[in-house]
């Protein structure tokens, strides 16, 4: 398969973005957040109904989300559930809708486990294809210094995306989609300590300073890490544009192409269009390997990081 010559498309201008969303959708999904690019891409968007998801990991109260357009799902008091349960559960109140919408769906809000498992689940329920959105920002609030997330409590797989491993761990590789969470890189490699880590990097980036940025937060992980855990070797990265999931979709089974090993893991820190990528690479490629994504999980995610909106970017997900 070659995933570049999935359709995408690149907005400049809210003016434009609308147009082309013009009779186009049926259902659009978006999960809330206090970011001006979430709430722009929620209002320019046309469609016949749009939905609202309030995740827990953001920690809104009732009164804080109170002015939301309905329908708006609010599973801000499900913090015990996990990302599979809030999906499904969405599903099951929207399942006929669902079923026969043209769908899009934006990811800026959305958090990278859902993202993935949401992936899964769409291939799981044979999607023909859909319309994933995502808009870049201007710039990060605080630069490399961006918060993302708080209060880690633990590695797992993200739901639906855990393979059947091997015992033996001699040949194990670790792809590691490498961003401003630094401190979730550490704890992943730590984690994983005797696979060969390839740092998955956004260039080009969302915008010309932050891949600067990124390579300030991976060198800091290879500092605090202990010996071993990285290695910013240029044989031990892969490069792919920050904004696109097909080719870093292609970048990954390029790579892992005629390659023997005991186990694989991907562990999406990188960009959410990246996340996209490498969900896409694993329903196509890794169902039935050793192979599993896992996640570092937070209870609390910050609720705006970013200022600005640069482009708009609609990516066309066809299901195997």
């Amino acid at each position: 398969m070659n995933y570049t010559y999935f359709y995408k498309n690149k907005f400049d201008h809210l003016d434009k973005f609308s147009e082309a969303s013009a009779n186009k959708y049926d259902l659009f999904i978006s999960a809330y957040n206090e970011s001006t690019r979430v709430r722009k891409v929620y209002d320019n968007i046309e469609a016949s109904t749009k939905h609202w998801l309030v995740l827990p990991e953001y920690q809104f109260e009732e009164i804080e989300i109170t002015h939301l357009e309905q329908p708006c799902f609010n599973y801000s008091d499900k913090i015990d559930w996990d990302e599979d349960e809030i999906i499904l559960d969405y599903y099951e109140n929207n399942k006929k809708m669902i079923g026969s919408s043209n769908i899009a769906i934006d990811i800026t809000g959305l958090l990278r486990p859902y993202i993935v498992f949401l992936i899964r689940f769409l291939h799981s329920k044979n999607f023909r294809k859909v319309d994933f959105i995502y808009s870049e920002p201007y710039e990060y609030a605080k630069k490399e210094d961006t918060e993302f997330s708080l209060d880690y409590f633990k590695i797992r797989e993200i739901k639906g995306c855990l393979g059947s491993h091997n015992p033996e761990t001699n040949n194990d590789i670790l792809f590691l989609g490498s961003g401003y969470d630094y401190e979730r890189m550490i704890v992943v490699a730590k984690e994983k300590k005797e696979a060969r880590k390839i740092q998955l990097l956004g260039f080009p980036s969302l915008q010309a300073d932050m891949f600067q940025q990124n390579i300030l937060k991976s060198y800091k992980a290879e500092e605090d890490a202990f010996s071993g855990e990285f290695d910013l070797d240029s044989s031990n990265i892969i490069l792919s544009p920050a904004s696109d999931p097909f080719v870093t979709a292609q970048y990954l089974s390029d790579y892992i192409k005629g390659k023997e090993f005991t186990n694989l893991y991907l562990c999406p820190l990188s960009t959410k269009s990246q996340t996209l990528g490498i969900a896409i690479f694993f329903i196509n490629e890794c169902l039935e390997k050793p192979a599993s994504i896992i996640f570092p999980f937070c209870k609390k995610y910050s609720r705006e990081t970013s200022t600005g909106i640069s482009k708009v970017w609609i990516y066309t997900v066809e299901f195997p």
